[in-house]
């Protein structure tokens, strides 16, 4: 037993060392940190961009068009996309994409919308939106 409780206060001491020199000591150099750059989203938004809004709720659903309509699908979401992607091709206008996730909503639906805009081409970004608690 006094092997035992030797080696833990041995222990104890090599900690109350280890944190005594972090403490004292002084980083000797601090350089700035580059955050990652986004491979698809531009820096800023182009002139001839048509930015659509798409939010992602926890039951699975879609709001559009700032909540004023809802799409119950994924394949609702794909037809309104195809259908305001051709107007935009036709208004020479590029479109894009925000996906506006709720942050209990689950992950999987909002990477669905994300495949979707690869699938079709249209650049896009994902934000996680979280609401006050009521």
């Amino acid at each position: 037993m006094a092997k035992s409780t030797l080696m833990i206060r041995m222990i104890d001491i090599v900690f109350i060392l280890l944190f005594a020199f972090i403490a004292v000591s002084q980083i000797g150099s601090s350089s700035a940190i580059d955050p990652p750059k986004s491979t698809e989203a531009m820096e800023s938004a182009p002139d001839d961009a048509n930015t659509i809004i798409i939010g992602v709720t926890k039951e699975g659903t879609y709001p559009v068009d700032s909540g004023n309509m809802m799409l119950r699908n994924i394949n609702e979401v794909k037809r309104y996309l195809t259908h305001k992607a051709n107007q935009a091709a036709a208004n020479g206008e590029r479109l894009g994409v925000r996906i506006r996730a709720n942050w209990d909503s689950s992950a999987e639906h909002g990477l669905a919308v994300a495949r979707l805009c690869r699938d079709l081409g249209i650049s896009k970004g994902l934000d996680v939106v979280k609401l006050n608690a009521e």
